[in-house]
């Protein structure tokens, strides 16, 4: 074989089956089939022989060798005048293309290809080593080369192993099988739709980060964001200011990534955060003030965000604000939500506070429970603004977002819809579904303090997602220890507010959310709230069963502005 591969593709032709001729009489090829005109095409180099002679003989033996009438098959001959073989000329290959009607089984295609073999070798004096026979559309032991019919196992795709098991391919082993890994791989694979990232980048950053490896995870993503923010530079410099955009949204998303499993004591983790900013910043700066970074005045200090808007008319469009939980960002939330929000006309004000982003990072303000204190500047500042309808405010809150949000509306009235994806009603009851009982009847008992720690700490130790997720906390909460985290956490709960909600309420629920405990948290909140609501939950199906729908933002944001759309833009129902 590999002495005539150099010569393959000079051997590839196109011929039509002579559909005439199916109402000739029956041949006797093998199986008693009725053939349409086979065609054998001859391609050699110059030749001195009588081709004419030679093609009548080779006719009549494959005839006599297969049973299929002379009239029913067609030879030609052409000839090609040089063929170079590892470097030097040669005039021996001989290349056949063989048209076979498809209905043709696998011994006929052998016995044809076997007999014109050995015609050519009687009457063309051609060495079988250097005879080269191949059906029109190869299939598997189609092909007839080194003396006999080949046999290839890999080919037409099949693979050298096994099939990988469709519980392998799933989505909860998306890339990776730590499950952090595949969280975060869902989260940034889904913001492909607004702009956040592209496939090819992606798969070439994953491609390279080893499986629990959170070091390679750093790597891969910083070293691609880095390359995309100077392509950005580059397209700047040109002058191509929606490619520089684009490229400084994408750098946005890959530099989030990367810090997302750093030390908040790394100075990597600050720097990539900063880097990512600065990013989105330069693209805000080239959207034509369509993204506008603003800072809302809070007690002694201000909250970051950005007024993102469909257009710079002026024209008053409903207000929707855009918050984050746990460990989110606002950049990250306008891939997540707001672009495809402002694709409907929604002016989007996506902000920070206490906790989050910028406001835990440079402003060291950790989280606080009686979150109406955030949300209330924040309405207060968007009432400011000549484009936002009063009427038309709407709230959506992401994540531990989904316990921010009610508590704010419990207290602030002048916001007509909120959504929870997905509603919280215990971000304490929910974090200790991930610990023993023992550590839920220790907390608030100080002579427990020892027992809860150590216990806490044990499962962090076996599970890599938890011990991402409590520190975290730690940090965003201003707790020393597990046990001092927890029972801060013991105030963040709806149970003496949620009767207080007049708003009308989505209530957002994944079906395989299982982050502390947030489907039947959700279910629990729906079922106590007493102002008017509607419960939506995504399953496997949408290809969003996982937490805020990771993964599938697009088909989360379509439902979730349906809803709100219909209340909020009825002229477009």
């Amino acid at each position: 074989m590999c002495r005539i591969k150099g010569f393959i593709l000079s051997a590839i032709f196109f011929g039509v089956v002579g559909a005439v001729l199916l109402g000739h009489e029956i041949a006797r090829a093998s199986g008693g089939i009725d053939p349409a005109d086979p065609m054998v095409r001859v391609t050699s180099p110059p030749v001195n022989f009588d081709v004419q002679k030679v093609l009548a003989a080779v006719a009549k033996d494959v005839s006599r060798a297969t049973g299929i009438k002379e009239s029913f098959i067609t030879y030609y001959w052409q000839t090609f005048d040089n063929i170079i073989y590892e470097g030097k000329e040669t005039d021996k290959p001989l290349f056949v293309d063989l048209y076979v009607p498809g209905f043709f089984s696998d011994d006929d295609v052998h016995g044809m290809m076997n007999a014109i073999a050995d015609a050519l070798v009687d009457h063309a004096k051609a060495e079988r080593k250097w005879l080269f026979i191949h059906t029109h559309f190869p299939l598997p032991e189609h092909v007839y080369i080194g003396g006999g019919i080949a046999k290839w196992d890999k080919y037409h795709g099949k693979p050298s192993t096994a099939p990988r098991d469709i519980g392998d391919r799933a989505l909860n082993k998306f890339q990776f099988n730590d499950a952090s890994f595949v969280f975060q791989c869902l989260w940034r694979f889904g913001v492909i739709a607004s702009g956040g990232s592209d496939l090819g980048e992606l798969l070439t950053v994953t491609s390279r980060i080893k499986d629990y490896d959170k070091e390679s995870w750093y790597k891969s993503w910083n070293a691609m964001a880095g390359r995309v923010r100077a392509m950005g530079d580059e397209f700047a410099d040109g002058l191509h200011a929606v490619s520089a955009k684009e490229a400084y949204l994408r750098a946005t998303n890959y530099y989030r990534a990367s810090e997302i499993y750093l030390s908040r004591d790394d100075p990597r983790k600050h720097l990539a955060w900063e880097k990512g900013r600065k990013s989105f910043l330069k693209a805000a700066g080239l959207s034509g003030g369509c993204i506008e970074p603003v800072r809302i005045p809070y007690e002694k200090t201000t909250l970051p965000g950005y007024l993102v808007k469909p257009d710079n008319s002026g024209k008053k469009r409903p207000l929707l604000l855009i918050q984050t939980g746990l460990d989110g960002t606002a950049e990250d939330l306008y891939f997540i939500f707001g672009a495809h929000a402002v694709r409907r006309g929604y002016n989007c004000l996506i902000y920070e506070g206490p906790g989050q982003g910028e406001v835990i990072s440079v402003g060291k303000l950790p989280f606080r429970h009686d979150w109406e204190k955030v949300v209330t500047p924040v309405v207060d500042f968007a009432l400011t603004r000549p484009e936002v309808d009063p009427e038309r405010l709407a709230i959506i809150g992401f994540s531990m977002g989904g316990y921010l949000v009610p508590r704010a509306l419990a207290f602030e009235k002048r916001i007509k819809w909120g959504i929870a994806d997905g509603g919280v009603f215990s971000v304490f009851d929910g974090t200790m579904t991930k610990f023993p009982d023992e550590v839920l009847d220790g907390v608030g008992k100080s002579s427990k303090k020892k027992t809860v720690n150590q216990l806490a700490y044990k499962e962090m130790e076996g599970h890599p997602d938890l011990r991402q997720f409590i520190n975290q906390m730690l940090w965003t909460f201003d707790a020393d220890t597990p046990y001092a985290l927890f029972s801060k956490l013991r105030k963040y709960t709806m149970e003496d507010v949620i009767g207080k909600i007049e708003t009308e309420m989505l209530v957002v629920n994944s079906s395989n959310d299982q982050i502390a405990g947030s489907n039947a948290q959700a279910k629990k909140f729906y079922n106590l709230l007493k102002s008017k609501k509607t419960y939506y939950e995504f399953n496997a199906d949408h290809g969003a069963q996982f937490h805020c729908q990771s993964g599938a933002p697009f088909v989360s944001a379509e439902r979730i502005l349906n809803w709100l759309d219909s209340r909020a833009m009825p002229q477009l129902q």
